[in-house]
């Protein structure tokens, strides 16, 4: 005897997506990812041949921002009419489109979630060799409430110059407001810099309200390999899986002296402490100094203001982008992923060894300027290659190397040891005023003249 079983829509809803998950991503981060789909476009016409140091020379993105619209244009080859249904599908069928191709874009919701979070109405056009057409998402269409998911589209004249632009005309209130805000402007053009920086060394170009971005990326301290002793960064490299791994730990600046400790670091001092993480020349990470990175685990301590020299990258490149551990944001990490601990565990050990050094001069820092001055900065992704040309080959793994910094030790002596204590503010000017006939006077200066005072007398 047949039966019959009975169903239930398990799919989702519009509200979902145009309410929900725009939730999920901070508005820069909604505008780097169509930066990104510009790039992975880029990427597909270079068919992944990006190795070259100007490979990315001559595509760019152009983006438009006010407090009334926003628009962003690329040369970046279009999409192609075989993908233009995937294209518009929330959410990627087809996993193995980029196969071969570094790209980053393996979701599928990027191009919509930013969309659904600036605006209230958008038009996308696309120009690739195969054609020409345009999708339009109107206001009723991103009505949460309205369950219609069909999008029209239109064929468009096709011209010389290949590419994406969206055009979104009305934006939603909060994202008006934020958009006149030059703050936002100016944090969004920094945040460009930094995740696009080697991008642009390649060649990339972006700009931001006409204003071309120029790229912020990551300097250490190099002594040649021939000297004996020097500062240089720890390096390791390796395959694992599909993924080329390759993880910098170094120093950015000289030493931390112990009078800086008690002062509020600038930025320009702490800009680059802490550790990032790209993926496929795309930063997804940046400057981290938690235990996502191995700070306060395994032997490591906990990042401290004394370690604010140190700063390193952890860079993961391959063709197959589902293996990269990334979110679903693009700029945030699945630190669960084994190529991802694979690699961190390594970045642990780059981390010790700095911070080892650090405590081990701690208290002789202008002693050890001696060697930062012998070195040279290099930048970090597009000359360092220590591990590569140095680095002695791991047991048990043909495909990896590292280099170890083998870095200074200082001569066993009388060492500086550190005193710190608080006073309250008043207590401490009164003393000043009383020492130097200046209020004014810093703690840390007030507090070794009452050392020096003391050692002296104890001394007769």
């Amino acid at each position: 005897m047949a039966t019959t079983t009975d169903t239930i829509w398990g799919g989702p809803t519009k509200r979902f997506f145009v309410s929900m998950l725009t939730r999920d991503i901070e508005l820069s981060d909604a505008i780097l990812d169509l930066i990104d789909n510009s790039v992975d476009g880029a990427t597909r016409k270079l068919k992944g041949k990006i190795t070259k140091e100007d490979a990315y020379k001559g595509y760019e993105t152009r983006i438009t921002l006010s407090k009334k619209s926003f628009d962003i244009a690329d040369n970046c080859g279009g999409i192609p009419e075989s993908a233009i249904k995937d294209a518009f599908l929330l959410g990627r069928p087809k996993i193995d489109k980029d196969a071969g191709i570094p790209t980053i874009g393996m979701y599928g919701i990027g191009m919509k979630r930013a969309i659904f979070k600036i605006g209230e109405e958008a038009e996308v056009e696309s120009r690739s060799d195969d054609g020409a057409f345009a999708v339009s998402y109107t206001t009723e269409w991103l009505d949460p409430e309205n369950e219609d998911w069909d999008l029209p589209i239109r064929k468009v004249r096709n011209t010389t110059k290949k590419g994406v632009t969206i055009v979104i005309p009305t934006l939603r209130k909060d994202i008006s407001k934020s958009f006149g805000n030059e703050s936002f402007v100016n944090a969004l053009k920094a945040a460009v810099a930094e995740h696009f920086g080697y991008l642009i060394q390649k060649g990339f170009s972006i700009f931001v309200n006409e204003e071309e971005i120029r790229p912020q990326t990551l300097e250490l301290y190099y002594t040649e390999h021939e000297k004996k002793n020097g500062i240089r960064p720890y390096e390791f490299v390796a395959e694992e899986n599909g993924v080329h791994i390759r993880v910098s730990v170094g120093f950015f600046r000289s030493l931390t002296r112990l009078d800086e400790i008690d002062e509020a670091a600038t930025r320009s001092e702490t800009v680059n402490a802490g550790i990032s993480v790209i993926c496929n020349d795309r930063l997804v990470l940046l400057n981290d100094r938690s235990s996502k990175t191995g700070w306060g685990d395994g032997g490591v301590p906990r990042y401290h203001p004394q370690f604010r020299s140190i700063a390193g990258f952890i860079i993961f490149s391959t063709d197959e982008p589902e293996k990269l551990p990334i979110s679903t944001t693009k700029r945030d990490l699945d630190v669960g992923e084994e190529v991802y601990l694979f690699a961190r565990q390594y970045c642990m050990e780059g981390l010790r060894q700095f911070t080892s050094f650090t405590n081990k001069w701690k208290g002789m820092e202008e002693e050890a300027e001696k060697f930062f001055n012998e070195a040279v900065r290099k930048n970090v992704r597009t000359h360092a290659s220590l591990a590569s040309s140095h680095g002695s080959k791991i047991r048990g793994r043909a495909d990896a190397k590292k280099y170890l910094a083998n870095l200074p030790v200082p001569e066993v002596r009388n060492p500086l040891r550190r005193i710190s204590f608080a006073k309250k503010d008043d207590a401490i000017r009164e003393l000043a005023d009383f020492l130097f006939g200046n209020s004014d006077e810093k703690p840390a200066v007030v507090g070794e003249e009452c050392f020096d005072r003391a050692l002296q007398e104890a001394r007769k």
